[in-house]
């Protein structure tokens, strides 16, 4: 006689029942599937409208931050190479950028002069006020090439002079805004909310 060896798992059914295991064997409708893609839709639409504000915030704060990184570079550059440096900016174009005053240039120019655009939904706002900068006898200009256009002179010592621009304003349309201006101790340049205050 043959012995047959019994096996301690179950057979599968023929018929494998594809049932929730509640036992309700009922499935979403054409319906439930459309209101729930129209949710998804509607909460799209409020994701990207908030996110657009929030890349638009960054190219904002993006700026203001180069800007004031340019300023440490002028001012540590002013010092390391013992000439004055000028930032300059020009709101017509909305660039800026950074060289070496030019009696103290190389005959070629200023080699390592750097130059920036802003975004183009930015714009630079400067005091209308701005005069250009003169020697303490107030006898000649200060060799500044970029005539007429505000600027930041950054002296030898470190310090950056009195006839340097008050602030420049960064703003993105009508709205919201930043602006570079002088710290409270004179030794650099902070960011900080546009206010109306000059």
């Amino acid at each position: 006689m043959r012995a047959f060896r019994q096996s301690n798992f179950p057979l599968a059914s023929p018929r494998a029942s594809l049932r929730r295991p509640g036992g309700g064997g009922r499935a979403f409708t054409l319906i439930e599937l459309i209101f729930v893609l129209a949710l998804l839709a509607i909460t799209a639409l409020f994701v990207v409208a908030s996110m657009g504000s929030f890349f638009r915030g960054r190219a904002l704060n993006f700026e203001a931050r180069r800007l004031l990184s340019l300023t440490h570079y002028a001012q540590s550059r002013a010092v390391s190479e013992g000439v004055p440096v000028i930032l300059w900016v020009n709101p017509a174009t909305s660039t800026y950028g950074i060289a070496v005053q030019s009696s103290f240039n190389e005959p070629d120019g200023d080699a390592r002069a750097v130059t920036y655009a802003t975004d183009p939904s930015l714009t630079l706002e400067t005091p209308t006020d701005v005069v250009g900068l003169v020697s303490e006898q107030d006898d000649e200009k200060l060799g500044l090439t970029t005539e007429g256009l505000a600027s930041i002179r950054f002296t030898p010592d470190g310090f950056f002079d009195d006839s340097s621009v008050s602030k420049i304003t960064i703003r993105q349309g009508t709205g919201a805004g930043l602006e570079l201006v002088p710290a409270a101790t004179r030794l650099a340049y902070e960011i900080r909310p546009v206010s109306n205050v000059d």
